[in-house]
């Protein structure tokens, strides 16, 4: 049961509404990237992320560009643990604002650049019917305790929580030559994570009637306790050597405190048989506190627990960019982002379960990235793009865990097309390779491999205003865990839809 707590808590510190990106980094990060999911080599104003060196592609002036997405993911985890009443497993993560907000402004030779995303989280996580690593374990008390006649439980279990990585990046892009520009800058992360989760009026059903799984040891206890207490006027009165047969015999017992004191310690395991009435006594105090160690045990375990905590840190990350020109019409961006260093402190309001103290600090590092992109105008209406990341998961602290995952990978393909001077549509595809292995998925932490379709339009308003609006919807590959017998599998869907604003003045 404490391991189920602990699962608990560390499902908050993961929630992520990750489906473009790393195991813990969004690269969904505009308007514009929702409806191509290709965006590295952008010379576009969301290049403030996405290819900062490209800046200088930009006309001079202020640039501004601004999105709202909304994400919507359904997790699906199938357990094949025969005691648990359901096999399936639900929770909705949900992100209704996902902003981002980019300002550039370009002058020359140098364009300086401002950013503030979502770089991690972003959503809030519901599982209103818990999880199976909650419910197994209670589940379990149909097998464990079925020698007292216990044959269901039930419970109320849920958690909620939410995640946020928020990006403050700044930079400055310089153009060497018509060729080559270059870009320097850093990402300020703030992360902060809160969760609430109860583990509640577990019950068993025994005998027909519902109770407190420690309920039967606590009577017990009560009356074999009474049982021994009952026998001490004897002992005190210097029957104690006798035999139940012959306090019965002598006229201090009746046949049927006989039965009853024979009866309750068969009941017990204890055969009784020649034992005297100080023997007899002793037994039933020992029953007594076997019963109550247990029934303590059992209420320790199955007791309510609530959790009400949360968990905050930062860390910084470098930025280097490099744009290549080579040709008309061909366009490379380059970016790398170094690992953001980050340590997550824990700030807690309840903890029932003692396993999560006020102030521990937990490794959360951002691993770095190497981010590639080419894009190539076909025609003066078509442009395609591509593009290529990888997350070094191995050079990262992540309390262990990051011996769980290989490196992350993603490649994409994309195609813009301009039906009017005003208006393009776009469309784009995504592949990402999560790197998690089979050993450190979890029904509460699991990543999959997954392809991604999104598509859209730009329309220019006017010549300085313009509207990116974009849908995508991702496919995952489920992934399954063999543990003993136990077989669970994952899945999930993910949904999302963006609206952005570009200006310039």
């Amino acid at each position: 049961m404490k391991k189920m707590i602990v699962l608990m808590i560390f499902v908050f510190c993961l929630i992520s509404m990750v489906f473009a990106g790393g195991i813990v980094t969004n690269t969904n990060q505009s308007a514009a990237f929702m409806r191509t999911l290709n965006r590295n080599a952008s010379t576009d104003v969301d290049a403030a992320y996405f290819n900062p060196a490209g800046l200088t592609k930009l006309s001079d002036g202020l640039h501004f560009d601004i999105s709202n997405q909304s994400i919507w993911q359904m997790k699906t985890i199938d357990n094949s643990t025969t005691t648990l009443h359901k096999s399936e497993f639900v929770g909705k993560v949900q992100a209704l604002m996902f902003p981002t907000a980019y300002a550039v402004y370009k002058k020359n030779r140098i364009a300086v650049a401002l950013g503030v995303n979502p770089i991690g989280g972003g959503g809030s996580a519901d599982y209103d019917k818990g999880l199976p690593s909650f419910e197994a374990p209670v589940s379990g008390l149909k097998t464990s305790l079925a020698q007292i006649g216990v044959t269901d439980y039930d419970l109320d279990v849920s958690f909620s929580g939410s995640s946020i990585y928020l990006g403050f990046q700044g930079g400055v892009a310089f153009k060497l030559n018509d060729i080559v520009s270059i870009f320097g800058g850093a990402r300020l992360v703030t992360a902060s994570n809160g969760y609430e989760g109860y583990l509640k009026n577990i019950q068993v059903n025994r005998a027909g009637t519902w109770e407190s799984p420690w309920t039967f040891f606590e009577t017990q206890a009560t009356a074999t306790a009474g049982a021994a207490s009952s026998l001490q006027p004897l002992i005190d009165g210097g029957a104690s050597a006798l035999t139940l047969a012959q306090a019965q015999g002598a006229g201090y017992l009746s046949a049927d405190q006989v039965a009853q004191l024979e009866g309750g310690l068969v009941a017990a395991g204890v055969d009784p048989t020649g034992y005297n009435i100080a023997q007899v006594q002793g037994a039933y105090s020992v029953v007594s506190a076997t019963m109550t160690a247990t029934g303590n045990a059992v209420k320790a375990q199955t007791s309510d627990k609530e959790v009400d905590a949360a968990q905050k840190g930062s860390g910084i990350a470098a930025i280097i960019g490099l744009n290549l020109t080579p040709m008309e019409g061909l366009n490379i961006g380059i970016r790398y982002e170094s690992k953001a260093k980050m340590e997550l402190e824990n700030e807690t309001e309840k903890d029932d379960t003692g396993l999560f103290p006020d102030g521990a600090k937990t490794g959360a590092d951002m691993p770095s990235q190497f981010a590639l992109g080419v894009s190539y105008c076909l025609t003066p209406k078509l442009k395609l793009m591509s593009d290529f990341n990888f997350f070094n998961n191995a050079n990262v602290d992540w309390d262990s865990a990051e011996v769980n995952f290989d490196n992350t990978l993603e490649f994409g393909l994309a195609a813009e097309y301009k039906l009017t001077e005003k208006l393009l549509v776009s469309a784009g595809y995504l592949k990402s390779t999560s790197g998690a292995k089979s050993v450190g998925q979890s029904d509460m932490d699991y990543n999959l491999d997954s392809w991604t379709l999104g598509a859209g339009l730009r329309y220019s308003v006017t010549p300085s205003i313009a509207v990116n609006i974009g849908a995508l919807n991702t496919f995952y590959t489920e992934a399954k865990k063999t543990t003993g017998t136990i077989i669970e599998k994952y899945n999930q869907t993910t949904f999302g839809f963006a609206f952005g604003l570009q200006a310039s003045l």
